[in-house]
């Protein structure tokens, strides 16, 4: 049992590899980075099982095993649909690096609801560093395709010439602000979460023992 609600999201090391050629640098293994190893992999088993690649109609597409190719397509629907609505069809080129991050970002946290778990989007250097590298990203495609044109977002249609410098300003810094909020928001969610799950079953249990 934790001593302290928040013990459960220290970062330790599981292992170490030293490379005294290289200036003491060394090699660390920490639990953030075995249990996005373990939610990669078990996303994988779980899409192989659920497709069934054994298995092919006469026309020699791959048919789904069960109901769990209704799931697994209903999730993919999903995404899809969202990826429609925000950046069009014409962009669903990006819907597979969206598709993948949803499921991992999912089964991370469904990993964290099991008891004694390690839940990898509770920490803000993941999710900061997802949504920042996203933003990366997005700014250089947005550049790459609309060059200078990408920059009109910064001002509002309408605007008074006048006013331009400052919202240039003002909307340069919600820009940057929005990948910072979304991280924080992520990682805060699921700090919350389990920290009151925790406060409370600490409470059943103290009470469970005392009655």
């Amino acid at each position: 049992m934790y001593r302290n609600p928040l013990e459960q999201f220290m970062i330790n090391d599981i292992f170490t590899i030293a490379f005294p050629i290289l200036s003491g640098n060394k090699f660390s293994l920490t639990n953030i980075g075995l249990y996005l190893i373990i939610s990669i992999v078990l996303i994988l088993i779980v899409s192989e099982m659920i497709t069934g690649r054994n298995t092919k109609d006469k026309a020699g597409s791959i048919i789904g095993n069960g109901k769990g190719i209704l799931i697994k397509e209903s999730l993919y629907d999903t995404v899809n649909k969202i990826v429609k609505d925000q950046i069009g069809i014409e962009n669903q080129i990006y819907l597979p690096y969206l598709y993948s991050l949803f499921l991992l970002i999912l089964t991370s946290n469904i990993i964290g609801l099991v008891p004694y778990n390690f839940t990898s989007t509770s920490h803000l250097v993941l999710t900061l560093s997802m949504s920042v590298s996203i933003l990366i990203g997005v700014t250089i495609i947005g550049i790459n395709q609309h060059k200078l044109g990408f920059f009109s977002i910064l001002v509002p249609t309408g605007t008074p010439l006048g006013l331009v410098p400052l919202l240039v300003v003002i909307e340069t810094i919600s820009y940057v602000a929005r990948a910072i909020s979304l991280g924080v928001r992520l990682g805060a969610n699921m700090i919350a979460g389990h920290v009151l799950l925790k406060i409370l079953a600490g409470f059943i249990y103290k009470f469970i023992k005392t009655s």
